[in-house]
């Protein structure tokens, strides 16, 4: 008789923009998905050890995607900061959300619009250089990478050229 393997998981610490504020806990998610990948494909994320802004300390918590608006990733996380490959650009834009804004930088094809990149986009967007504004909190927060879900956009902004 055979028992069942649990299968092999690892633990990700982050902090999380959500509609109930700021969250901060850890997700466990099986040893071969990427954290992108886990969270573009879960409607619910299971989540220990989280502190939530307006609730306090919480030994598990179900986060929904739905309510999930950023997540930042932490340094250990985070995919290694490249140049954009051949067929690939950098883009600056401003990502607008209900209870705030992120400015930053993402990598597309070169033939492919912002516009029709994040309407293309099934999962959730890699923001490089992000700063954070959240309208109900004085100042911005800077993260070297985040996770934005393009579902809870508002809109976006992109630079206009000078000249």
């Amino acid at each position: 008789m055979t028992t069942p393997q649990k299968h092999l998981q690892h633990q990700v610490r982050a902090r999380v923009l959500t509609g109930a504020g700021w969250l901060e806990g850890t997700f466990h998610l099986a040893q071969l998905h990427g954290f992108a990948q886990y969270l573009s494909k879960n409607a619910w994320y299971p989540m220990t050890e989280v502190v939530l802004a307006k609730v306090g300390t919480l030994p598990f918590f179900q986060l929904s995607r739905t309510e999930t608006l950023l997540v930042v990733l932490s340094p250990g996380t985070r995919p290694t900061r490249t140049t954009p490959a051949s067929g690939l650009k950098e883009q600056a834009a401003t990502f607008v959300l209900a209870p705030g804004s992120v400015d930053g930088t993402v990598q597309l094809p070169t033939q492919l619009r912002l516009s029709d990149f994040i309407d293309n986009n099934a999962g959730f967007i890699h923001v490089q250089g992000a700063n954070v504004r959240v309208w109900a909190d004085p100042g911005a927060q800077s993260f070297d990478d985040v996770l934005l879900n393009p579902g809870r956009l508002v809109g976006v902004i992109e630079p206009q050229p000078v000249g």
